[in-house]
């Protein structure tokens, strides 16, 4: 099966920094290829800002032609809506947290363009169960269906390495930005013993102080390269990670993978099992999300055979619920629908 994974135009694929749609691409590519299909990733990019998306959308038609094609898998919400009105059949799969965070006009935009992208695809594809339910609670006429189908991780990659865990160490991944909330992080790690080390874009120096000044040791490694980065998963004890807004975390997918107890609030539900590989603790008290998030890290801290124990569990989680391979079998129904419908017209394959 001939699939066009299109990008956004906005980033290339793989990034070359940080760009988690374009990094998710690139490694659903790969595993759609070492499955035995052909996929193809049409993207073209600019200037690297947001707003390249428009005239990479424009040029798509004249890209499509030049491709032979029985899927398109769209997965930014102007690229859905371009070939929604050129009349294509197409995949398409939602990363944006506009679903949940919209404090400005740009994501009050993005959040129509949203709707309107899911409202007007052939099929969809949620990422996890939450957004799964606010799009059939929001988007008119309802769906007829959603498919939840996490994006996956790759457990070869991201790994345990036991003998080099001290113990000390709790990882954040993610941009150092307010709705992040690693100052909240900051505070609950206080008096534990864990040094809380960030890696990640530091978009904001003010936010960044605070988070510094929050609690204990803190550490802000800024953007880290891949290959820091899988030490960091590797050698690490815990995974953090208080984030308001989320789809789903490749970070939290990765932590799992290199068997790390993941601690956090109620945006890991559906990935996370609570008490067996981490824990999730309600966040509509902000003091108290603090004070439980302390307590959770403060038994992980002191109780090494428990770390073990769920960081085994996260593991096997990853490769039997997250992996790649399982990833791509769940959407081969979903592109053969979409593959019935096309036509000569839209570019099919003969």
């Amino acid at each position: 099966m001939r699939i066009l994974l299109i990008g956004g135009g906005v980033q290339p694929i793989p990034p070359t920094g940080y760009g988690a749609i374009e990094r998710i691409l690139a490694e659903f590519e790969g595993a759609l290829r070492a499955a035995g299909h052909d996929p193809v990733i049409v993207n073209r990019v600019r200037h690297g800002r947001m707003r390249d998306e428009y005239p990479f959308a424009r040029e798509l038609p004249k890209l499509l032609a030049a491709e032979r094609f029985d899927v398109l898998h769209a997965n930014t919400p102007v690229v859905a809506n371009r070939l929604a009105g050129r009349h294509l059949p197409f995949v398409y799969t939602s990363h944006s947290r506009h679903w949940y965070y919209r404090e400005r006009l740009s994501h009050r935009w993005g959040y129509y363009l949203e709707r309107r992208a899911v409202r007007r695809a052939t099929e969809v594809v949620a990422l996890s169960p939450g957004l799964a339910r606010t799009m059939s609670s929001v988007v008119r006429p309802p769906l007829p269906s959603i498919t939840v189908i996490p994006f996956g991780v790759d457990p070869v990659r991201f790994r345990p390495a036991w003998e080099r865990r001290t113990g000390r160490f709790a990882l954040g991944v993610g941009v150092v930005a307010s709705f992040k909330r690693w100052a909240w992080a900051a505070r609950a790690l206080r008096g534990t013993g864990l040094t809380l080390r960030i890696a990640g874009p530091i978009v904001s120096p003010s936010y960044a102080d605070e988070v510094r000044r929050a609690g204990g040791p803190v550490e802000l490694l800024g953007e880290v390269p891949e290959d820091a980065l899988e030490r960091l998963f590797a050698e690490s004890d815990v995974l953090v990670h208080p984030s308001s807004v989320e789809i789903l975390s490749a970070a939290v997918l990765e932590g799992l993978a290199a068997g790390l107890p993941v601690l956090g609030g109620p945006t890991l539900e559906g990935c996370v099992r609570d008490g067996a590989t981490g824990s999730i603790v309600p966040d509509r008290d902000p003091v108290a999300f603090v004070e439980q998030l302390h307590a959770r890290a403060q038994e992980l801290a002191t109780d090494a055979p428990r770390r073990r124990s769920m960081g085994d569990a996260a593991r096997a989680d990853a490769e039997e619920r997250f992996a790649w391979p399982q990833v791509v079998a769940a959407h081969l129904p979903i592109y053969s629908r979409v593959a019935a419908r096309a036509t000569p017209a839209a570019g099919a394959t003969a």
